[in-house]
């Protein structure tokens, strides 16, 4: 399994990242070759405030995603233009392929 996370510089406790991604197929017993994975924002819950500063009080909640709330104008959140209901966006996309290995010796 692979598990990389990131911070998202947007704010102090937002990150992003997957988690126990299985790069290997345990029927076939083969390694995947290329695998993509969107990333979507998460909240620590450890900072409270209406802003991206540090300055923000401490608070102690939950670790949550984020929602697509009631607006457009929210952070990561976009208009769907096959239903028009509010989705969240990913942050970004992890892309992992198999490299050859060189043989040693």
């Amino acid at each position: 399994f692979l598990s990389p996370f990131c911070t998202n510089h947007f704010s102090p406790d937002w990150f992003s990242g997957v988690y126990k991604l299985r790069l290997f197929d345990r029927e076939t017993r083969f390694w995947y070759q290329k695998i993509e994975v969107n990333v979507y924002a998460w909240d620590a819950g450890t900072e409270g405030g209406n802003d991206y500063s540090f300055k923000n009080d401490p608070k102690n909640e939950n670790i949550s995603p984020f929602k697509a709330g009631s607006t457009e104008d929210a952070v990561f959140v976009s208009v769907d233009k096959d239903n028009n209901n509010l989705q969240v966006l990913p942050v970004g996309t992890l892309t992992f392929e198999l490299q050859e290995s060189s043989k040693c010796g």
